[in-house]
């Protein structure tokens, strides 16, 4: 796989010659931000003989990212320092071209300086050589500039490459950190429908529904004709029990998109979560039709079709099913209630028995077993299962 592209910041130091030792210094605790490629550092000894210095510092300082200013009273008494470089440092922060950050290495008075306005490390503005760990000082620093340098990564993105970030991360289920990235594309272009959307997914995943649903509904008033768009406000909405609202939305999400049996499944439930079961009978039957090798649009028929008490039907549906996913144990758990329903005990007992196979710790599947054997008057069998359902319902409490 290729290796993803990682912006590269070159950096330049500001400092007196009486302080080169505490630059390297400083410099060698920035080694890891060079290692991966965040950072490149130029050093006036790169100055080749017979070079121009001025030019050669002039055209470095003019083309850094990140101009570091490290403030001792040499560098304030250096006229070249203090006048020039960091004048034209702090022009260049201004205009949003590169961005200083003073750091304080000896003591001295520094308060009213330009630079004073700006965020100074160490932090606390205490100078580094005050610090009873130097490591830790300029451990310290390496953090501040590593701050920095995320936001300037932030700001260097374009809005498809904070996208992709953001559905990788999503794809990986760190959905916090792909909402991160959402955010931050949705800023360079807030009237990108499809931002939004992300958005309300990632949001979706972390349960924060409420707000979700904000996002979707802003995806939609940018792209009214998109059905996923809405299927999702649909979905978003069931979770939060607005069960009428969530059936307007499915309503016209199938408008758009009237072959979706995804649609038609989703529609069914929720008309399933109103009670209304003859319409969400109609809503699975068009998802089985649309799609026959929907397994759960075919349990969900079922299921209607229990409520309304045509066993035999749900039956049919349960088997075809199952047929499609044999693995599945609530699916061969309702084939057993209609079958106990309609008194056919040796079937339900089958069919419960595959139900506790695939799924040992069910107590419900334990308890029902134990109904069927009770009625068949195998007593002891029956007292073993109630026995089993009590301990698992023990265990989940």
């Amino acid at each position: 796989m290729e290796k993803e592209s990682i912006k590269q910041f070159k950096l330049f130091y500001c400092y007196a010659r009486e302080d080169r030792a505490l630059r390297d210094e400083l410099d060698t605790h920035l080694s890891m931000f060079r290692h991966q490629g965040l950072i490149t550092s130029w050093s006036d000894r790169e100055i080749s003989p017979g070079s121009e210095w001025k030019e050669a510092i002039d055209t470095q300082l003019n083309s850094a990212d990140l101009i570091l200013l490290l403030v001792s009273a040499d560098f304030m008494a250096s006229d070249y320092c203090y006048g020039i470089e960091m004048k034209r440092a702090l022009e260049r922060h201004a205009e949003g071209t590169a961005r200083v950050i003073p750091i304080i290495l000896r003591r001295v008075s520094w308060e009213g300086a330009p630079f004073s306005t700006l965020q100074i490390l160490p932090t606390d503005a205490k100078p580094v050589t005050q610090w009873h760990d130097r490591d830790e000082a300029f451990w310290n620093v390496a953090q501040g500039i590593q701050k920095v340098l995320k936001e300037l990564m932030s700001l260097s993105k374009t809005e498809k490459e904070w996208e992709d970030e953001g559905n990788a991360l999503y794809d990986l289920k760190c959905y916090d950190e792909a909402l991160f990235a959402y955010d931050h594309a949705i800023s360079l272009n807030p009237n990108n429908a499809d931002f939004w959307h992300h958005k309300g997914t990632a949001l979706y995943s972390l349960k924060r529904y409420d707000e979700a649903l904000s996002a979707y509904e802003q995806a939609i008033q940018l792209n009214s004709s998109n059905a996923d768009f809405l299927h999702d406000k649909s979905v978003t909405l069931l979770q939060l029990q607005r069960y009428d609202e969530a059936l307007s939305a499915y309503d016209k999400a199938i408008q758009l998109a009237p072959d979706n049996a995804h649609f038609w499944h989703d529609k069914g439930e929720t008309l399933w979560r109103l009670k209304r079961y003859d319409a969400a009978l109609s809503a699975y039957e068009q998802a089985t039709r649309l799609d026959p090798n929907n397994s759960y649009a075919w349990h969900d028929q079922g299921a209607t079709l229990s409520k309304l008490k045509c066993y035999d039907k749900a039956l049919s549906a349960f088997n075809q099913a199952i047929l499609l996913d044999p693995d599945n144990a609530h699916f061969w758990h309702d084939k057993g209630i209609a079958l106990s329903v309609l008194k056919r005990y040796d079937e339900a007992l089958s069919a419960f028995n595959q139900a506790t196979l695939l799924a040992p710790n069910n107590a419900l599947d334990w308890k029902n077993k134990g109904y069927v054997l009770l009625q068949l008057k195998r007593y002891k069998e029956a007292t073993q299962a109630y026995i089993k359902a009590y301990l698992l319902g023990l265990a989940t409490k």
